[in-house]
């Protein structure tokens, strides 16, 4: 992944599906894997936990949108800022 970094900070950034589709196809981001990767990343490695497990990469990576826009995962940004661990 071009600058892994980058791509996750722009990543949580995003609001909507079609800013993270958007930021995925900005950073050539458009294998599954990957993709579902950097948005476990930018939410901080969030532990997601399947009842049972999507049939297919690209199912997983619906689901895995799905939870980036619930913005739960955002916490994590302000106990970082203040310096708590994650």
């Amino acid at each position: 992944m071009k600058n892994k970094e980058a791509a996750i900070a722009a990543v949580r950034t995003c609001r909507t599906r079609e800013e993270i589709d958007d930021m995925l196809s900005r950073f050539d981001i458009a294998d599954g894997h990957k993709a579902v990767g950097c948005l476990n990343e930018a939410m901080y490695r969030s532990e997601i936990f399947f009842t049972s497990k999507p049939a297919d990469i690209k199912d997983e990576l619906e689901f895995t949108k799905q939870i980036f826009l619930t913005g739960t995962w955002r916490l994590n940004e302000y106990y970082e800022r203040m310096g708590i661990a994650v």
